[in-house]
């Protein structure tokens, strides 16, 4: 945390108020950024920037509004933030859903952790574009995950047409995160864009996203947790790869984090599944992406 740059004069949209979230938001804001911490509940959002400004007094951070799984949410967000910006130097899409016991969808029929993880935060990137691309050095960091390999690569599982399954549902949102970074990493360098993406992955963070769903698989993780607590690492150092994609300047646009120890440690290049890296299977997410968000990336 130490060897995060100084970020006076740049400003930083994170999703997310709590967990890595939170500890990233609260780190930018440490260092001088401008934070702008995006969530749905209100009182959780009040509550990181009293607990950032308790903690850094001359902080510079707010909280809006915002609901990835809701078109018009985000469509307003960023409307919003449009009209208050100039320029966006650091875009963190952070905020998550992990494995719930059921199926849920958006108004628009979208499988919810889809919705959450991949799809609200692309249309995000590309609502606020605009204004990355005002930036001189502008980032987009996603979070992916270490079960960033569903079964299949089937994206009609983004709308669940062919059943539910919570890990491959999952597996397949964090999966679309990683090839999301890539090709947006492609595109900007081939049209001139100047705007740098990369994918993280914290490992096994100590965060209420393991507690929230009480299916086999995450019932199994909270008594292999419960057992072996140590495999996993707190929020705080969690966060650290993503903290390294978006401040360093030895991270490499395109590339992807995480800890070195797999589930724990400081930062270093991850490998990143065979799948991520089939520009076909990118310019089709890319292409499904645009169609049911409307946004396009341009």
């Amino acid at each position: 945390m130490k060897n995060i740059p100084d970020q006076r004069g740049k400003t930083a949209i994170v999703t997310g108020t709590g967990g890595i979230g939170f500890e990233i938001a609260n780190a930018l804001a440490g260092a001088g950024a401008n934070v702008i911490i995006a969530g749905r509940n209100m009182e959780e959002g009040a509550k990181a920037v009293l607990k950032i400004c308790e903690a850094c007094p001359d902080a510079i951070v707010r909280f809006k509004k915002l609901d990835l799984a809701d078109r018009d949410s985000i469509k307003a967000f960023c409307e919003k933030m449009k009209s208050e910006l100039s320029s966006l130097d650091t875009l963190m899409c952070i905020a998550g859903l992990m494995m719930p016991d059921k199926l849920r969808k958006t108004k628009e029929g979208i499988e919810q952790q889809f919705a959450v993880n991949y799809l609200g935060h692309y249309a995000l990137t590309a609502e606020l574009f605009t204004l990355l691309k005002a930036s001189k050095d502008a980032r987009v960091v996603t979070i992916s995950s270490i079960a960033n390999r569903p079964g299949r690569f089937d994206l009609d599982d983004a709308t669940a047409s062919r059943g539910y399954s919570a890990s491959t549902s999952y597996a397949l949102s964090k999966l679309c995160c990683l090839m999301f970074t890539i090709e947006l990493t492609q595109r900007s360098k081939e049209k001139g864009w100047g705007v740098k993406a990369y994918s993280v992955h914290p490992g096994l963070g100590k965060t209420q996203l393991f507690n929230r769903s009480h299916g086999f698989t995450m019932t199994l993780l909270q008594g292999i947790f419960f057992i072996l607590p140590f495999i996993r690492q707190s929020a705080k150092n969690a966060a650290r790869p993503a903290l390294f994609a978006a401040t360093s300047e030895k991270a490499v646009s395109g590339s992807y984090y995480g800890p070195m120890f797999y589930f724990m440690g400081p930062p270093r290049k991850a490998i990143a599944p065979m799948r991520a890296k089939n520009r076909k299977l990118r310019k089709e997410l890319w292409d499904l992406s645009a169609s049911l968000t409307g946004f396009d990336i341009n």
